[in-house]
């Protein structure tokens, strides 16, 4: 993110937050230390609140410094590493959770950066072309994905085989892509489940953030990007998370972190579910012209 001085409203986000290790070689962390310096800075220069109150004082163009915190998926190096930093400091922040996760649901994404942390993307690449070619022959031609050939600017500073690997993938249909990646994990010796309460929280710890004090809000239960499925598949997702938040917290979020910063095309299902703020990855200052689900 890019922001100035000058820039009195911002948000951070933060996804994984450890040290660099061989076995997460596939992952690009903000590691512990740089994390707890940012985390010195932000509070010494901002006042660390909700994302609705750095929203209503934006609207009200108020000169107050504020900044919200925020990290995505629910991870469990944030509770480990992030949240010792957070409480020495002082500062609040919120926590965007994929609910899926606590059903023993590993994300797409999280899939690719554990694959890539045991193979080159090359072979991973070379693995799912092959997959495809025998279990989907039909969709081949729509899913082969080249080497030298760069089918999208979306990941820039990855190489061309790693972003054309990681735009594929989300591409294809869902039920063709976990099919790869049953395949795959298993070859890997890896299991979804056991994987899923490797890397993420558990109900307990997500309790203990609230308990605490810190923001629980949701990041959908499938991490769909909201802009490619529609509203009966949205009105699921979020059924998914009012059951699951209701158990551990009581209560329903009212702010969503877009998965892949893509909004759903209308805003008729996040007003149904009681979603009055939504975050994007635009990379700027919070504006008080911007409309609250529509959040930089």
């Amino acid at each position: 993110m890019t922001f100035f001085p000058s820039d009195n409203h911002i948000i951070v986000n933060y996804h994984y937050v450890e040290d660099p290790r061989p076995d997460h070689s596939g992952i690009f962390p903000c590691s512990i230390k740089e994390f707890e310096r940012q985390i010195s800075f932000l509070a010494r220069e901002y006042a660390c609140v909700s994302v609705p109150e750095l929203y209503a004082s934006a609207q009200k163009e108020e000169k107050k410094k504020m900044c919200a915190i925020t990290f995505d998926d629910g991870l469990r190096d944030q509770y480990l590493n992030a949240l010792p930093v957070l409480k020495k400091y002082g500062v609040n922040a919120t926590f965007f959770m994929i609910t899926g996760t606590l059903e023993g649901r590993v994300p797409l994404a999280h899939k690719i950066h554990v694959a890539a942390s045991r193979i080159p993307m090359s072979m991973m690449r070379e693995k799912c072309n092959q997959f495809i070619v025998k279990e989907f022959p039909d969709m081949a031609k729509y899913f082969f994905i080249p080497e030298h050939e760069r089918l999208t600017q979306k990941w820039h500073r990855d190489d061309t085989v790693t972003a054309n690997v990681k735009h594929t993938l989300t591409m294809m249909p869902r039920d063709v892509s976990d099919s790869f990646f049953v395949s795959l994990l298993a070859e890997l010796g890896m299991h979804e489940e056991a994987l899923s309460k490797e890397l993420f929280m558990n109900a307990g710890e997500i309790a203990e953030l609230a308990e605490n004090g810190f923001f629980i809000e949701s990041h959908t239960h499938h991490h769909y990007a909201l802009d490619a499925v529609d509203e009966d598949i949205q009105r699921k997702d979020f059924h998914a998370v009012e059951v699951i938040f209701k158990d551990i917290l009581g209560k329903f979020p009212t702010v969503m972190a877009y998965p892949h910063g893509r909004a759903p095309k209308t805003d008729a299902v996040l007003h149904a579910y009681g979603f009055y703020y939504g975050v994007t990855v635009e990379s700027r200052a919070v504006s008080g012209k911007d409309n609250a689900l529509s959040i930089p």
